[in-house]
């Protein structure tokens, strides 16, 4: 082989390579590195693992609630990966987890929520071992919304896996 040729495969090979480290590089800084939809989660609960939580959002279970705010946590990934924001709203019937979206998301919207916020969400319901919660898909504050998922409930924060 001549010397031309091998630098030439050289050359592409590295620089193949580093075309995948660059396109891979923002993915791995910030999104999750397995496929379920709301690996953010951090609670023990049986059937939240990887692929079993994405089931949980039914199109048949929606529902629209008016509550105030009580609470707003933060948890972190059972892998440490990254944290999810849950509310804890008072319907004046009873008080919800209401699951929004991770904590970088939320980062990035112009959407302020605070304890005693007087909030209408609409979501999906769901029950985890006999615990009544919600996974919002918009919430309303006032005049303002935030869209955390589409009509059909997938997760606006994962487009880019569309």
């Amino acid at each position: 082989m001549n010397t031309k040729l091998a630098w030439k495969i050289v050359a592409t090979t590295i620089t193949s390579f580093i075309l995948v480290i660059i396109a891979a590089t923002p993915l791995a800084a910030e999104q999750p590195l397995d496929s379920s939809e709301y690996n953010y989660c951090c609670r023990s609960h049986p059937g939240w693992g990887r692929g079993r939580y994405s089931t949980r959002y039914d199109l048949n279970k929606l529902e629209t609630l008016n509550g105030e705010v009580v609470s707003i946590d933060t948890y972190t990934s059972r892998r440490g990966v990254s944290q999810g924001v849950h509310l804890l709203v008072n319907t004046g019937k009873e008080t919800l987890e209401v699951h929004l979206a991770p904590s970088w998301y939320l980062e990035d919207q112009d959407f302020a929520i605070a304890p005693e916020d007087k909030i209408v969400i609409t979501g999906s319901r769901i029950n985890i071992d006999g615990e009544e919660a919600v996974i919002a898909r918009q919430i309303k504050k006032g005049n303002e919304t935030l869209i955390l998922r589409d009509e059909t409930g997938f997760p606006l924060w994962r487009s880019w896996r569309r």
